[in-house]
């Protein structure tokens, strides 16, 4: 065979190796067929069919069933007790209710923090659902970036694979030197490279977001991006930090936690008073039926209660730090987030589909210019590194808006969704 035939032989093998398929063809087929997933689908499966309900739904029991454990009024005893039975005399019978009579008001005080724990139960379990809600949005936006760059990968992977083709058929024909095929055959085995760390990205984030829906099978995620990236006017500063402290989920919750340990606070100082309790029932002896009453103290002659109330005092020093520090964070958080929305719409103003296009049209210009002999290589490789950087900045940037604006409305303790 001629040399020149076994080159291009070689040539024509080499460059069908490099249009190989990029994707598994199996997550290929299930893309095609997944119905596409909206954020807004996302969020309602990841508080529906993901673990975050139930995680929801228990956290709030908890906090509500150990609240109303301390505060349960106390059981009546009932005693039925025979005396003298089997002695020459004649037996006693006794049926004894004793009633305990919270006199002190710890009860009540216990019974008030009870109502403060529903509330941070209730604004717990729903900061529980927003950050699995928030969770699943970031989810959405990165595996949406991520599907983005594995397309563009493997489109600029099929692109430098034909400029191989063509360079390695020019180089077998005498048209071009053999460095110059060289170097495009390593752009394009590093294109593909890239192309497979493009699909391997796009895979692990599908994973992660079918992980927060309760999907068995993330290759079956095919997102729909319709509206959701839409710029919502911003508020004011002072709007902002005052919605945060006044509808944050876990700013409410801070606050009812602090007023739950204040009444239990209250409860066990109220604890060094005697416990009462009134006793009465029946009692049998001689023939006669009579009647009995008393009074049972409990006085705290030996256990004055101190480990309660210096426990209640801790916590509710605790509870009390654990409300400012929430506040301050809330209101900072409010601010930067904010700062971060205004300055990323500031930074990506010209990272728009025209800043795009015009990196198309530039690689395109010069790709054609090299065919025709007018461009260098390297002045080849150099707009479609450009294309890549510019298609690559075009995507983070719709992908960062939306971000930016979901840390700003969960910095207001608003729903990902509100408009």
């Amino acid at each position: 065979m001629p040399l020149g035939a076994l080159a291009a032989a070689f040539a024509l093998a080499f460059a069908a190796v490099l249009a190989g398929p990029l994707v598994l063809p199996r997550a290929a087929l299930l893309a095609q067929d997944a119905r596409p997933l909206t954020l807004a689908r996302a969020i309602e499966l990841a508080t529906t069919a993901g673990p975050a309900a139930q995680a929801a739904a228990g956290r709030r029991a908890s906090i509500v069933g150990r609240a109303r454990t301390d505060a349960q009024w106390a059981n009546p005893t009932v005693e039925i007790r025979r005396e003298n039975e089997g002695a020459p005399i004649p037996y006693d019978d006794f049926v004894t209710v004793t009633l305990p009579v919270d006199l002190t008001g710890r009860r009540f005080a216990l019974r008030s923090a009870l109502g403060a724990a529903r509330e941070r139960g209730a604004a717990d379990s729903v900061a529980v659902l927003r950050g699995a809600q928030f969770a699943t949005a970031h989810a959405w936006w990165e595996a949406w970036v991520a599907g983005e760059l594995q397309a563009f990968a493997a489109a600029q992977a099929a692109r430098f694979a034909d400029l191989a083709r063509y360079d390695s058929l020019r180089a077998a024909e005498g048209e071009a030197s053999g460095a110059a095929a060289l170097r495009t055959r390593l752009e394009a085995e590093r294109a593909r490279y890239a192309a497979a760390q493009a699909a391997g990205t796009a895979a692990r984030a599908q994973a992660a977001l079918a992980a927060l829906i309760g999907k068995a099978e993330p290759g079956a995620l095919a997102l729909d991006t319709a509206g959701a990236g839409a710029r919502d006017a911003l508020p004011r500063m002072e709007a902002v930090v005052a919605r945060a402290l006044a509808d944050r989920p876990d700013v409410r919750a801070a606050r009812a936690g602090a007023r739950e340990a204040e009444r239990r606070r209250a409860a066990e100082r109220r604890g060094t008073m005697p416990d009462v309790g009134l006793s009465g029932g029946y009692k049998g002896t001689g023939g006669y039926a009579t009647g009995q009453f008393g009074i049972v103290l409990t006085p705290p002659l030996l256990n004055l209660n101190g480990g309660n109330r210096e426990r209640t005092d801790g916590e509710w020093m605790i509870a009390e730090a654990d409300l400012r520090a929430t506040e301050l964070r809330a209101a900072h958080d409010a601010r930067a987030a904010l700062a971060a929305v205004e300055a990323l719409d500031a930074g990506t103003a010209a990272l728009d589909a025209a800043f795009a296009a015009r990196a198309d049209t530039v690689a395109s210009a010069a790709e054609s210019a090299y065919r025709e002999g007018a461009a260098t290589l390297t002045e080849l490789l150099e707009a479609q590194r450009a294309r890549a950087e510019a298609r690559a900045a075009g995507v983070r940037a719709v992908a960062d808006r939306a971000l930016a604006r979901l840390d700003l409305k969960r910095a207001l303790g608003a729903p990902p969704l509100e408009k």
